[in-house]
């Protein structure tokens, strides 16, 4: 058996199966194309991952062969690759990816004899010559009419493709078939290059109570590799991974793709659980390129209750030397839960979420805010924080302060909110406490929601504004 180090073992491409090459030149070839495609299902994680499933025809002899498949991920990890058959044994498998490359070419011909075009600039005559490739490692140096030329001056033509040159990334592998004939062969990989991610668009009514929720699943392919009617699905969550594919070469190099769009016409993607995970599958079949990104529709809610408050965090200053908080704007907090009553009831994949606002007597929305949404489990309530509300302002003033003792004291602030706008609005006020706290008085009573987080709440009406104080006392001997 041999060891191979690790320092020789590639990461993702190689794999931990590294076979000598005269093992794959015993038998001939059996090239296996994308059109020997039966059927081809798509798995996409987050984090640049996925899983390619194919199952694809072949005609194999009884004994030994080299299967070539072409048309397969560069990216792909060649540890998770299973091939399956019906009689067949895999022996060894590896991926070539000698690919076909003017610089490959010309590389491959070092030491031969190539033609050489050139053009007559004025008459536009072409001459073929005779040239030598002596060298191309440190600049290409040939032997053109008895001279050295180094540098191209003009295009070659190869006679040939050298042997060991292919059109893509392919993968061989040496197998035994216990029978001749046409056999599906089931073709199952992990792959970089492959990635999805969840955009959300909430479009709020005018009167803020509802909201209708859309859910745009983005798909990337930045493989090389075009994948047509594949079956798709979309795994929400991360997976454990002991070291992750690193990034395509197209990504790094900064290549473009195309976002095109689309939405099924006869129905939504089904969510199913599977293995504790929500797995997303895409009605139809899904045409994507080699280096492109599409979107799907996710999920449409038109009719999501909402309920719309204002929250101060940092009005409530219950420490020494905080005299003044200065005017401070409301953040502005949509609350809902992920319920059927209440216009959801679906496992919510975290994403980005843009809200816009309807307004009232005009055929158009505005931005109000963006934030990213955690993953929203069915059931549970949820809330997005999407900006500062200008209408709604608050400040807190410190009334008293006294010490009473080197590390206790206690003080009385006062809160004043203010609503210019023309509705009525509901107002919390948190205020985080700091250890061994006790309010002595209140004009408004506050909610505890844990050991040292209390919320005051209050409404204030159109155009106008209310006011509280508390007293509190620290005691930290």
């Amino acid at each position: 058996m041999t060891i191979i180090p690790k320092f020789l073992q590639a990461s993702y491409l190689v794999g931990a199966t590294v076979l000598a090459s005269n093992s794959f030149a015993s038998a001939q070839e059996t090239p296996i194309g994308a059109d020997a495609n039966q059927s081809t299902e798509l798995v996409f994680y987050s984090n640049n991952l996925g899983q390619v499933s194919q199952t694809r025809r072949s005609k194999l002899s009884t004994g030994g062969s080299t299967l070539a498949l072409e048309d397969v991920s560069p990216h792909l990890l060649l540890d998770s690759l299973f091939i399956a058959g019906e009689g067949l044994r895999v022996r060894e498998q590896r991926l070539d990816q000698q690919v076909l490359s003017p610089q490959r070419l010309l590389e491959a011909s070092l030491g031969k004899t190539v033609t050489l075009i050139r053009t007559n600039p004025e008459t536009g005559e072409e001459r073929a010559l005779k040239a030598d490739v002596l060298a191309v490692r440190e600049g290409v140096v040939l032997r053109v009419e008895d001279k050295i030329e180094t540098g191209i001056s003009g295009r070659l033509v190869y006679d040939s493709i050298p042997e060991g040159l292919r059109a893509g990334p392919t993968l061989l592998a040496v197998v035994e078939s216990a029978k001749a004939g046409d056999k599906d062969l089931k073709l199952t990989y992990l792959t970089g290059g492959l990635d999805w991610r969840v955009t959300y668009v909430a479009d709020l009514d005018p009167s803020g109570e509802k909201l209708s929720l859309k859910a745009m699943a983005t798909l990337t392919n930045q493989t090389g590799v075009e994948f047509v009617d594949a079956d798709v699905r979309l795994v929400a969550g991360n997976v454990k991974r002991v070291q992750p594919a690193p990034a395509p070469r197209m990504a790094m190099m900064g290549a473009e793709s195309d976002v095109m769009f689309s939405k099924a016409e006869s129905s939504m993607p089904q969510r199913q659980s599977v293995a504790d995970r929500d797995v997303y599958r895409l009605p139809g079949k899904i045409d994507i390129g080699g280096v492109e990104t599409k979107q799907v529709t996710l999920l449409e809610n038109d009719a999501v209750e909402i309920e719309k408050r204002y929250r101060f965090q940092q009005l409530i200053q219950p420490y020494p030397g905080a005299d003044e908080t200065g005017r401070q704007q409301a953040d502005i907090v949509l609350k809902a839960e992920n319920t059927e009553d209440k216009g959801l009831g679906q496992p919510l994949p975290g994403g980005t979420i843009r809200v816009y606002q309807q307004v009232k007597d005009a055929n158009s929305s505005i931005f109000m805010g963006e934030e990213h949404m955690r993953a929203v489990p069915k059931g549970e309530e949820f809330e997005l924080v999407i900006g500062s509300a200008n209408q709604v302002t608050g400040n807190g003033k410190q009334l008293s302060y006294e010490n009473l003792s080197r590390n206790s004291y206690q003080l009385t602030q006062e809160i004043t909110l203010r609503n210019s706008g023309d509705k009525a609005v509901s107002v919390d006020v948190v205020g985080n406490m700091p250890r061994n706290w006790k309010i002595l008085n209140e004009s408004v009573k506050h909610e505890k929601k844990s050991a040292n987080k209390v919320i005051w709440t209050l409404d204030i009406p159109a155009e106008g504004k209310v006011s509280f104080d508390y007293k509190l006392r620290v005691s930290n001997e």
